[in-house]
């Protein structure tokens, strides 16, 4: 992923976690890294440049960071929280114009902005053309009574709905391709909903009878009317699309700081060559800049230990045993745990783990966890390292400038920069 992408990733991430209110269950966090995969899932198929992917991708990361400020009107707070960021990343003002338009395209009432102002909209409105809908819609009808105080009784939500489903085109020819028919499933499900509703307000006993065949979802469940094997379904798709979301930015974020902490090595690298090729040859005749030269050379070769660390691998032993499988102890999914088991033991491994979901997702959430650990771990030292390097630098700088300033005696400044 692009530098520009990956820090607008982290920017709005943590952005969303500080500032988004908890009574935004739908345009959350979330919704942002569905929409931002949709972006990239339907820019993929429609020939962009790689410029237009990467103002693409970033849009897609700020369109609904706005909701921190408003409801209404927030794609153009949006707008403007993304050009306050791109300006401090050095974007020209005529790019930061064109990401600015491609979010106001998701505005309903704004024609979207050429070709990458219809990919946003329609990565923006693609759950309607997927299975799944119904849980999306049922969150924003939460979020609405929340934030907006709008209730709305179970026709008139699924009048709305329809209206809206209906109502709204697939504009790439990607989505057209790939979204379209499940839309028109997802159609026909409300209308059909929406006729069950109507039957039940016409006809009292009826209306009683399927609320008793439903009293187990009373609790505030939002699959009322559904069979249970579909309601499984649709919860056991929303989990793998949270772990599915939950790796990726994981992985994503361990990248970044993976990539900050060879910046770090290489400029430190690079610093210690130049210390001990040239300064260290003339301390001899320059005793006032033994000081300085010991204080920047252990900067830099503390503030490399600490890069260092950062990218350092950690694996475990590499096996598991019959035993440790039984017990549900063994986490099949991190590589450390089996690269050294041969083939026939890890797949019948594999084969108990996807035999029993409890074990399956236990797994998942456990390495979720210590992927967790091991980015705590990777930013800690990464701050020390950045925070050691910054500090450190600015007193070797003013140790050289008083050691030059004091020092009695003439500097030899030509051969030190020889």
């Amino acid at each position: 992923m692009n530098s520009s992408v990956l820090k607008a990733c982290e920017y709005v991430t943590k952005l969303l976690q500080e500032q988004l209110p908890k009574d935004y269950v739908y345009h959350n966090l979330n919704h942002t890294i569905e929409v931002v995969e949709a972006s990239r899932e339907i820019g993929e198929q429609s020939g962009l440049t790689p410029e237009e992917k990467e103002n693409l991708l970033i849009a897609a990361w700020f369109h609904d960071t706005g909701f921190i400020h408003a409801y209404e009107g927030h794609e153009e707070k949006s707008a403007e929280i993304c050009t306050n960021f791109l300006s401090q990343d050095g974007f020209s003002q005529e790019r930061k114009n064109k990401i600015a338009q491609i979010i106001l395209s998701t505005k309903h009432s704004n024609p979207p902005n050429g070709l990458l102002g219809q990919i946003l909209c329609d990565a923006d409105i693609s759950h309607i053309g997927k299975k799944g809908f119904n849980i999306k819609s049922q969150l924003l009808r939460e979020e609405w009574e929340k934030v907006l105080g709008k209730k709305f009784s179970d026709f008139g939500w699924y009048k709305t709905s329809i209206e809206f489903v209906s109502g709204y085109k697939f504009m790439t020819e990607y989505a057209k391709k790939n979204f379209e028919e499940q839309r028109k499933i997802n159609l026909e499900k409300l209308q059909k909903k929406l006729r069950k509703t109507l039957s039940r307000e016409t006809n009292p006993a009826e209306g009683k009878e399927e609320s008793a065949r439903h009293s187990e979802n009373d609790k505030g469940e939002i699959f009322k009317g559904e069979p249970k094997e579909k309601r499984d379904k649709q919860v056991e798709r929303g989990i793998e699309t949270m772990f599915r979301n939950t790796l990726r930015t994981h992985v994503e974020f361990s990248g970044m700081a993976d990539n900050k902490a060879n910046i770090m090595i290489s400029v430190n690298t690079l610093l210690l060559t130049a210390i001990i090729a040239v300064l260290a040859r003339k301390l001899d005749s320059n005793p006032h800049l033994i000081i300085p030269t010991i204080i920047i050379t252990c900067v830099s070769l503390i503030t490399l230990i600490f890069g260092v660390l950062v990218t350092r691998p950690k694996i475990t032993s590499g096996t598991f045993t019959v035993e440790d499988i039984k017990q549900r102890r063994a986490n099949l999914l991190f590589f450390g745990n089996f690269y050294k088991m041969d083939l026939e033991n890890f797949h019948w491994g594999m084969n108990e783990l996807m035999k029993d979901k409890e074990y399956l997702y236990g797994s998942m959430i456990k390495d979720f966890y210590f992927l967790g650990q091991v980015l705590g771990q990777k930013y800690k030292y990464l701050r020390i390292c950045y925070n050691f390097f910054m500090y450190g630098l600015i007193i070797s700088i003013l140790a050289f400038a008083l050691a030059v300033i004091f020092y009695p005696g003439p500097t030899e400044i030509g051969p030190l920069i020889e």
